[in-house]
């Protein structure tokens, strides 16, 4: 049963869950699936925990240290005329070097926008020009909430910049079959104090600094928990608009008037009518297939 299917929807709304639940059903149904959740530096199109140089900061990296230029042309990768370096802290590098590396991160660290947008989809650009992959492909969040939290948050670009900057993503996997499950708890606040009663307070801390102390909450005043809520207010427009024009499926499941078990039957029928033209394996060959690592 290849596709793809997206998992977007404000922290708390159940992404992980229902993602979860439709990669288990699937497989149940005799479907092979590959679940990515977030924040996985193995992940097929994401960029998490790589860094980003351009062709200034590997000269100048590569002058910095003994030996630093041919470490750096042993592990840097080509991509749309930048150079990316995967989990720098993972490659037994000189601590020095992988710390400037780790301050190049293409999430967290200091790089243009333009340079961020394309690097991205770049990525998106080469699976989607790959052969599909035989397992179904369930991913959370890589779609719309990291381009928001990039776009936005981090930078505060226009609207029409992060649009054009999903709509080609979307564009680049057309022939992967995707849809999208987006899932709106309406307004975000009782979601979010939720999520930070069950989550552990340094995620609290680090998403209030994240959305108010840079970007979009800095340039607006953005203070605290409240601040915080207010992004994710503006958060929720933003993707209920650009949602409404996407080249793929969609599937908005309103969580805050549905229960999860509505949610969840009606997430397995959007998926079944997506890929009811897909082939079934057999009984028997089927299984999640948590990415590996």
């Amino acid at each position: 049963m290849p596709g793809l299917v997206l998992f977007e929807g404000l922290p708390g709304s159940g992404k992980s869950t229902s993602a979860s639940e439709l990669a288990g059903w699937m497989a149940q149904g005799g479907a092979v699936v590959d679940h990515w959740p977030e924040s996985r530096p193995d992940h097929p199109v994401d960029l998490d925990q790589v860094a980003v140089l351009t062709d200034r900061d590997r000269e100048r990296l590569g002058a910095a240290g003994p030996g630093w230029d041919q470490i750096l042309s042993a592990v840097v990768e080509p991509s749309d005329g930048a150079w990316l370096v995967r989990s720098p802290q993972d490659r037994g590098l000189p601590s020095a070097l992988a710390a400037a590396l780790q301050a190049l991160e293409v999430y967290d660290g200091d790089i243009d926008p333009e340079v961020h947008g394309r690097v991205l989809r770049e990525s998106w650009r080469q699976f989607g020009a790959a052969a599909p992959p035989a397992a179904t492909q369930v991913w959370e969040c890589v779609f719309i909430q990291n381009p928001v939290c990039a776009f936005v948050a981090r930078f505060d670009r226009p609207y029409d910049e992060l649009a054009d900057h999903v709509r080609s993503l979307a564009e680049t996997v057309l022939d992967q079959d995707p849809a999208l499950v987006y899932l709106d708890p309406g307004d975000p606040e009782e979601a979010l104090r939720r999520a930070a009663a069950e989550r552990p307070a340094a995620w609290l801390d680090f998403v209030v600094a994240y959305h108010t102390e840079q970007g979009y909450g800095l340039a607006r005043g953005l203070r605290g928990f409240d601040g915080y809520v207010e992004f994710m207010r503006h958060r929720r427009e933003l993707e209920l608009t650009l949602i409404a024009d996407l080249p793929i499926p969609v599937h908005v499941v309103e969580t805050s008037t549905t229960s999860r078990e509505e949610s969840a039957a009606s997430i397995r029928e959007f998926a079944r009518r997506h890929l009811r033209d897909t082939s079934v394996p057999t009984e028997g060959e089927g299984g999640v297939r948590p990415a590996a690592g």
